[in-house]
């Protein structure tokens, strides 16, 4: 159920969103005119006369200076000590107090104006403790503007949605047993649809229009379990009620573990979802518990809307079957994924085709690179390791901008680049925001900007082989290198 009164205010911060973003639209003239025409949207305060209008877009204001930071670009914006920019998933800054000659000084006098590359002496004298970090965030070579973004977003632009759930999770706090909850592992990598993954949140943070929960937000309903009349809680409701005991004592789990016993449910949910399946019910992977309480709740809103009361054995059948077509469906869809690629339009006549990889470790944050460019008569590869890289997808863009850079250096006009990297193609091609990407993105398309001819495309794994091959073999080398080599193309 939605809390109305901060559902109002996240829209009210989608305006002053617009106004961070698009400072000289015509609305973004008048109020900077009327209420800060000497400073900032972010930093201007209530004034002695100001209209409602005003004082709604100054409530927007500050839900949105509680979850923005800053990604880098040039350095030219970012106070090193003042502004948040170490993280991209939470509002970090350097901690201080800085010397006096370093207070005033910007990010970009961290980096070295010969190599574009980190200072790591300068680094080392002024924030050591945040060195790592700091060379994790990868600096822009191309001179782009820093931005920004909205820390509720991997695309690093607010959404009403993230707004909303921003403040109720402020209002609420953190419960203990969320503290290191890993929701990605438990909740939204669970091998089921969309749909059940969402209602698996929804379980967890207790939005579950229940009869307890719609007292708790004084609405005027029975809080008795319509089934057993007992009061009736969400883990009353999917574990403690008789029916949803008979439905689990049916279930085909391989575990002795007794479900009436589930208090604290967050806490119990890791072993709840690792339970594994009983080879006759066909379904081998781990994923039939959601689809069960999914099951659960379907029931339970039918029994109670239409008086219509399913048996715990349809009730069970409907969930084993609903995984089993889940399953099935997903195995044809990825199956059927590397047709719909291989629509790519081929590259134009004369073009150079230039295809990269990277090889990440996520234990030591490594990575190698290998790139090649497929020139007749012969295939030019190269290869580069590189440390303190925060993820695979980052690793691949730097690939791919090292790809861009040779071609850029040996003067080539008409380049087609590959990557086995989908969700890196789709942000170059349709420009799909990814923060953690903005400034190697924005490297790649001012580079292929001075060229004739420019397309970027897909290709499956098989048909990368020798970047993967490169990039793996530049990984295992335990000092920063950079390799060309020129072997035969195959006829």
């Amino acid at each position: 159920m939605r809390d109305f009164l901060k559902f109002n205010d996240a829209l009210l911060a989608k305006i002053g969103w617009r106004l961070i973003n698009n400072p000289a639209s015509l609305l973004g003239k008048i109020l900077q005119g009327k209420y800060f025409p000497d400073g900032d949207f972010l930093t201007a305060g209530e004034a002695s006369v100001m209209s409602h209008s005003w004082r709604g877009v100054l409530i927007g204001r500050d839900l949105l200076t509680k979850n923005i930071g800053w990604v880098i670009g040039n350095g030219h914006s970012i106070s090193i000590w003042r502004d948040l920019w170490l993280n991209l998933s939470k509002q970090e800054s350097p901690m201080g107090p800085p010397t006096e000659q370093s207070a005033g000084l910007m990010v970009s006098a961290l980096v070295d104006a010969n190599s574009g590359q980190w200072n790591i002496d300068l680094i080392q004298r002024l924030v050591p403790e945040y060195e790592e970090k700091i060379l994790c965030l990868k600096p822009n070579v191309t001179g782009i503007p820093d931005k920004l973004i909205w820390l509720g977003t991997k695309s690093g632009d607010y959404t009403t949605k993230s707004g909303y759930f921003s403040t109720i999770d402020e209002d609420d706090g953190v419960a203990p047993t969320e503290v290191g909850f890993n929701w990605r592992k438990t909740v939204w990598n669970l091998d089921c649809a969309p749909k059940v993954k969402q209602f698996a949140w929804k379980v967890l943070k207790r939005a579950l229009p229940v009869g307890e929960r719609l007292i708790e937000r004084h609405i005027d309903a029975d809080p008795k379990c319509k089934r057993c009349g007992c009061s009736e809680s969400i883990t009353h409701l999917l574990f403690h009620c008789g029916f949803a005991q008979k439905v689990w004592l049916l279930a085909p789990l391989r575990t002795d573990m007794d479900f009436r016993g589930i208090i604290d449910l967050m806490a119990a949910w890791p072993s709840i979802c690792n339970q594994t399946c009983l080879p006759p019910s066909g379904i081998t992977s781990k994923a039939l518990v959601p689809w069960i309480i999914w099951s659960l709740w379907k029931a339970r809103n039918k029994f109670v809307f239409e008086g219509f009361s399913l048996s715990p054995e349809v009730t069970l059948s409907t969930a084993i079957n609903l995984s089993r077509e889940w399953s099935v469906n997903a195995k044809m869809e990825l199956g059927r994924a590397p047709a719909r690629w291989s629509q790519e339009i081929s590259a134009s006549s004369g073009a150079t085709i230039t295809r990269s990889d990277a090889a990440w470790v996520s234990s030591s944050n490594s990575t190698g690179l290998g790139w090649t460019l497929l020139t007749s008569p012969e295939i030019r590869s190269f290869q580069k390791r590189l440390d303190f890289v925060g993820s695979p997808l980052m690793a691949e863009g730097l690939a791919l901008r090292e790809a861009t850079l040779t071609c850029r250096r040996l003067e080539m006009r008409s380049v087609r680049f590959e990557s086995d990297s989908a969700h890196l193609i789709k942000c170059l091609k349709t420009e799909i925001e990814v923060a953690e990407l903005h400034s190697i993105v924005s490297d790649i398309l001012s580079i292929v900007a001075e060229f004739e001819s420019v397309s970027f495309g897909w290709i499956p794994r098989e048909k990368n082989m020798i970047a993967d091959v490169l990039a793996k073999n530049a990984q295992l080398v335990f000092e920063p290198l950079v390799v060309e080599d020129g072997i035969n193309a195959p006829n």
